[in-house]
């Protein structure tokens, strides 16, 4: 009953936040407006993207329904977040806030949240790496880098209607499923409170698009998403760290391989945007063809969030199964990892043949 409660709190704090967002954005599109100019942009309309202070509104709401103890936690979580979100917040109105800045916001609020809290990676079920973990400094260090690189990664991934929160809420329930198991009540209220608070945005997000997530959105999921990662195993040690590395692997892998791309492209540098990420890929060939097959054009952006939800649906379903077994997980990290570039080179290979057609019609023509 009580988790009900904390969902439909966040929900419908969240959703009525949104909506207002949507129904008030030509008094203040000129500020929260996306725009649709740059290389990676696939919306043809301006669209409002300040989604993340809906989220905001609902986790601050709900967050006052949870008992003592969850609060404590919570009410730490949020204000060591405040960099993240503020990081994010202050690029969706000025859009002039460098990625390196924002970066560096999240690495920033891992740090504080490690040290006010307590809570870092303190083991890893990796031989040589527990080694280091046993030194209290390194431990702290890691976990600012892992919750700063998670933050970053979702906001790189939130490219289309629905990918980054649809993304996040499979993840936010497999992490409660595992806190339920545990008797975990206070994460579990918390994993349940963020799906409410991200839900009431999603509804006005996916399939439509008429609110977007933003840097602020997707910074503070990310950045809520690693902390629990990093509290979860933390209190309940029957399970190992690398549920979170699991859980999290689309969005990272997609951060990596893209660092990698552009590194090895001349003129490029890792902070720079693109058009070839795994997302725009789908969205311009498969998610093209099946919008095509049922002829509803328009769908080519949400249908491209259902296929990539796949790759986390699998990362979930392993490490819900096997949470106690690092093997396992380690190897599940291997099976996410083999399957993003099965779809990726096979995406891309259907993207150079679509384009050679297309240059051999416009030269004949």
């Amino acid at each position: 009953m009580a988790g009900l409660i904390y969902i439909g709190v966040a929900f419908l704090a969240s959703f009525l936040f949104a909506v207002l967002i949507v129904i008030t954005q030509e008094f203040h599109g000129g500020l929260s407006y996306d725009g649709s100019t740059g290389v990676q942009k696939i919306h043809a309309a301006p669209v409002p993207r300040i989604g993340g202070f809906a989220l905001l509104a609902g986790a601050f709401a709900a967050g006052w329904t949870l008992d003592p103890a969850t609060q404590a936690l919570w009410w730490t979580i949020c204000l060591c977040g405040i960099p993240a979100f503020g990081s994010g917040a202050l690029e969706d109105v000025t859009k002039k806030v460098s990625a390196k800045w924002r970066l560096l916001a999240t690495v920033f609020a891992g740090l504080i949240f490690c040290v006010v809290s307590g809570y870092r990676i303190e083991r890893a079920d990796i031989p040589g790496l527990d080694y280091l973990l046993q030194y209290p400094a390194f431990g702290i260090a890691l976990s600012a880098i892992a919750i700063g690189g998670i933050a970053n990664s979702l906001n790189i991934i939130d490219g289309v209607n629905g990918l980054a929160s649809g993304t996040a809420i499979i993840v936010l329930s497999a992490f409660a499923v595992l806190a339920a198991k545990a008797g975990d009540s206070s994460v579990l209220a918390i994993c349940l409170l963020m799906i409410g608070a991200i839900a009431g945005f999603f509804v006005l997000n996916f399939p439509s698009g008429r609110l977007f997530y933003g840097d602020a959105g997707a910074y503070s999921t990310g950045f809520m998403l690693a902390v629990i990662g990093i509290v979860l195993p933390a209190r309940n040690p029957q399970y190992s760290p690398l549920i979170a590395v699991l859980a999290l692997a689309y969005p990272w892998i997609e951060t990596l391989v893209s660092i990698r791309r552009r590194v090895k492209r001349e003129g490029t540098h890792p902070g720079e945007a693109d058009r070839l990420h795994l997302h725009s890929l789908v969205y311009r060939s498969r998610a093209k063809r099946i919008a095509e097959t049922i002829n509803r054009p328009k769908m080519r952006n949400p249908i491209t969030s259902v296929l990539l939800w796949s790759l986390t649906l699998v990362a979930c379903s392993i490490t819900v199964i096997w949470p106690d077994e690092p093997w396992i997980l380690g190897a599940g990290v291997g099976v996410v990892y083999v399957l993003y570039l099965l779809i990726y080179r096979r995406v891309a290979l259907l993207s150079r043949i679509r384009r050679a057609f297309n240059a051999r019609i416009r030269h004949r023509a």
